[in-house]
């Protein structure tokens, strides 16, 4: 990974560093290693945020955007969802983070690997009518849960 910085101004008012960021991919499904070229900027001065510094706020970026986010717009379809009244927008975010957090928890200690996804999680929830979905969210002590 090559990561080269610039302390120069750009010519805009709230850039105070650019930084090039160069990335060899190797994949099983493509015979030749590509490389990847980011651009990244920050109003930060070099003596604040120095390229090392810059490295880590992108992985911590994308540690964050393949987590949570990742799955609230593909499973949840949070980005397709047309709702925009305030209040309709924080509830429906809510019951999407808790849907989300008990699909991983789920996940996690599902004994079948092949149904260890998203979507087995789902479509484990939504067998029999929604029954196990209801039992799940209303028992006092889940089976799936470990005992504490």
């Amino acid at each position: 990974m090559v990561f080269d910085t610039t302390a120069t101004r750009i010519g805009f008012p709230f850039v105070e560093q650019a930084a090039q960021l160069s990335r060899c991919i190797q994949s099983p499904r493509k015979p030749a290693p590509t490389t990847e070229i980011e651009y990244l900027i920050t109003s930060r001065s070099a003596a604040q945020m120095d390229a090392q510094q810059m490295l880590e706020a992108d992985r911590k970026y994308w540690g964050i955007e393949t987590g949570l986010h990742l799955r609230l717009d593909v499973i949840a379809g949070e980005d397709r969802s047309r709702v925009r009244t305030r209040n309709s927008v924080m509830n429906l975010a809510v019951l999407r983070r808790a849907a989300v957090s008990l699909a991983v928890h789920w996940i996690r200690h599902c004994k079948n690997p092949r149904l260890a996804t998203t979507s087995g999680f789902f479509d484990f929830m939504s067998a029999q009518n929604g029954k196990k979905a209801l039992k799940l969210v209303t028992a006092s002590k889940p089976s799936w849960l470990p005992a504490s």
